[in-house]
């Protein structure tokens, strides 16, 4: 089973499941009719065991058997042996063994004699009721023939197998343009899926716009997955863009100065020179290695300190002093606040204060990669918290929103900073 198409397991168990509920409801059916049928027989086998009983001599005979006769059923009455004391036309041989008679005291019992499949020569339903203890006639037997009731029942038997063939037949087709219908937009979905995988960008599922259910919106989730993953692979790009770009220069730089130094011969002195601008240059390197390196750390216990030291370096490199920090909780919430006398920011330039390796103009002579405040902002956002940056009347969010107002002096830059009061210092 599990090596056939989705849509044949699904018709394969929709029809099991219907063809248990038909066998189920044809046995009903069948065992009501067989009841009933078997009842009006139960009734016509009393009716004369009731009009012989009171006619039963003590030999056994029958002093008047017209009244049974008339019903069309047989009779016979037997010792305890099983033997035949009397019969009625065509029941001089015993209808029933003595292996099948009830016990003295034992109510009256009906049975069946001849099957029903293959049909019976003479199938006879038969009662047998014990008669008065101490008698010298034991029991007394009669017997109905069942030709209509096993006709009846043999041709309920052909008209419930058809019936139960014919809507199985029915509902596995039906089962099966429903089952396709309704992963036909997976199969299209699964070609889509392909095709992206392949290499395709922009691409995007049909999903109907009519349609709400459970594949439709399955459809949906997938294009806000691709619409994810390609702004995640996008953002990527042009980090390793921008990396590429900003490693590129102190790079070529140090390799320059390396070239320059082996152009000739040098003194100790000078070689201790070249050095040291070249452990400048490597020093540049590695903070913005390990700067690059943070934009992907996960966030730690020290969530505070690594921000507020961003916030300060950043203040101090290009701000004014002095550079005030503060740090409280306010309900549920750290607040960290660092604020400077610097000209601040304008307001484009706070728009892109958080983008990797952004500086503004007069910044690009000062020191640093322009990563600061994008480490703050990836920080804050992975611990669910939001960077508020705020200069002349000018306000930016940046994160997950926080519900606690602004608080900051309009004559200062200020960088403030709201996590989780469960995020630890």
């Amino acid at each position: 089973m599990s090596r056939l198409p989705l849509r044949l397991r699904l018709v394969a168990g929709f029809s099991a499941a219907m063809l248990v509920v038909l066998v189920a409801a044809a046995v009903f059916v069948y065992w009501r009719v067989e009841y009933a049928l078997d009842r009006g027989l139960d009734g016509d086998l009393q009716r004369a065991t009731d009009a012989l009983a009171s006619g039963i001599g003590p030999d056994g005979a029958i002093t008047d058997g017209t009244a049974v006769a008339a019903t069309g059923a047989v009779y016979q009455v037997l010792d305890a042996r099983g033997r035949v004391l009397d019969h009625g036309p065509g029941a001089a041989a015993p209808l029933i063994g003595p292996g099948s008679l009830p016990a003295s005291g034992q109510p009256a019992r009906s049975t069946d004699i001849g099957s029903l499949l293959p049909a019976s020569d003479r199938p006879l339903r038969v009662l047998v009721t014990p008669t008065a203890s101490g008698a010298a006639p034991a029991y007394l037997v009669v017997a109905v023939r069942r030709d209509h009731r096993d006709e009846a029942l043999r041709e309920l038997l052909l008209q419930l197998s058809v019936a139960v063939l014919g809507a199985l037949v029915v509902t596995a087709a039906v089962g099966y343009v429903l089952a396709t219908s309704a992963l036909r937009p997976v199969e299209r979905y699964r070609r889509r899926a392909e095709e992206i995988a392949g290499g395709a960008t922009g691409v995007r599922l049909d999903v109907p716009a009519q349609r709400d259910d459970e594949v439709t919106r399955l459809g949906h989730t997938l294009n806000d997955m691709l619409a994810a993953l390609e702004r995640a692979v996008e953002t990527e790009r042009r980090f390793v863009d921008e990396a590429s770009h900003e490693l590129r220069t102190p790079l070529t730089v140090l390799k320059g100065r390396v070239q320059s130094a082996q152009l000739r011969r040098r003194s100790v002195e000078e070689h201790e020179e070249v050095l040291a601008e070249l452990l400048v240059d490597v020093d540049r390197l590695t903070l913005l290695a390990n700067q690059l390196l943070e934009l992907r750390s996960e966030l730690t216990d020290d969530a505070l300190d690594r921000i507020q030291e961003n916030l300060v370096t950043n203040a101090e490199i290009h701000g004014a002093p002095p550079v005030r920090t503060s740090r409280e909780q306010v309900g549920s919430w750290w607040v960290l606040t660092v604020e400077d006398e610097g000209p601040g920011m304008d307001a484009a330039m706070l728009d892109r204060a958080t983008d990797r390796f952004a500086r503004a103009d007069d910044a690009r002579s000062r020191p640093g990669s322009g990563l600061g405040l994008a480490i703050v902002r990836s920080l804050a956002e992975s611990a669910g918290g939001e960077l508020r940056l705020c200069c002349r009347g000018e306000h930016r969010r940046f994160g997950h929103p926080v519900d606690l107002p602004c608080r900051h002096d309009p004559e200062r830059m200020t960088a403030t900073v709201l996590l989780p009061a469960g995020v630890g210092q």
